[in-house]
């Protein structure tokens, strides 16, 4: 059931996590932000580079990926494979 809601609407719920907390850094709030980077960025050294080498991504793409939308993108790849 998670996976499934996962592949529906996690991409788009995380771009708006991404918007929000953006706005609040404009407004001198930027730990929200800084968070998230750092939760997407260590997601990409750890799982996320491991399940794309598992299934032939390429670094740029699975980079990209991580840092956009986290675990909304690698685990849909994780359980189908």
């Amino acid at each position: 059931m998670f996976l499934k809601i996962t592949k529906l609407i996690g991409k788009p719920v995380c771009a708006a996590l991404w918007a929000v907390f953006a706005a609040l850094a404009a407004k001198r709030k930027p730990l929200p932000l800084l968070l998230l980077f750092a939760l997407h960025l260590f997601e990409t050294l750890t799982v996320g580079r491991r399940v794309a080498k598992e299934h032939g991504v390429g670094a740029v793409a699975w980079i990209a990926n991580c840092l956009c939308f986290g675990f909304t993108w690698w685990l849909p790849l994780r359980e189908e494979g």
